[in-house]
């Protein structure tokens, strides 16, 4: 899909201004024509290459490289299964599986994308979503849920808020179960937790 006039302005007028080369606005670039379009198609990458002075395949490389980019059409609703250890060894293959199974997708994809037919859910496994604590761990549309086990599939997919984390305290730091950081992992930690940390970095 071609970028919008509004994207290219901005691209030019806001982006490429902002850093000390046209490359390094290239990511930028390529997040607001997935934000505008839902994925990013060959000629997306052909028009921000010629916006930035970049071949075509420099910017492909970068768009296949993350797995954020997204370089097919994607369901409303991305379900993404982390298969990293601390998540797989509490199940998450198993929830993967049943997912593609309730939504009516062949499971044992590997790494790749699947789509129901009527463009409402895509599926895949990914790399470590960094909440540990909730394993297994089920990010949808870049929100993360856990723990969604495979018996807990069906009431996730019927009501996945039930099952978001956000808000909900960490057991990964020190001195028991805090609140999630806002700035920095000490921010809702207990003042003796903070003082042990303070400690040791300056250690």
């Amino acid at each position: 899909m071609a970028l919008s006039q509004a994207a290219r302005t901005r691209i030019v007028d806001e982006f490429i201004p902002r850093y000390p080369s046209k490359r390094a606005a290239l990511m930028p670039a390529l997040w607001l024509a997935q934000e505008e379009a839902g994925w990013l198609a060959n000629e997306t990458f052909e028009e921000i290459g010629e916006l930035l002075d970049l071949h075509v395949t420099d910017v492909a490389a970068v768009a296949s490289f993350y797995v954020m980019f997204h370089r097919r059409p994607v369901g409303e609703l991305l379900i993404e299964v982390c298969e990293n250890p601390s998540c797989y060894l509490a199940g998450s293959d198993a929830t993967h599986a049943r997912i593609c199974e309730r939504l009516g997708l062949p499971a044992g994809h590997g790494h790749g994308m699947q789509s129901t037919a009527d463009g409402k859910y895509s599926v895949r496994p990914t790399e470590c979503l960094a909440a540990c604590d909730y394993a297994p761990v089920v990010q949808v549309n870049l929100r993360f849920h856990g723990p969604v086990r495979a018996d807990d599939v069906e009431a996730f997919l019927d009501d996945p808020a039930r099952f978001s984390i956000e808000g909900k305290p960490s057991f990964s730091m020190v001195a028991g179960p805090q609140a999630l950081a806002v700035d920095g992992w000490e921010a809702g930690a207990p003042e003796d937790a903070r003082s042990q940390g303070g400690s040791r970095a300056s250690g």
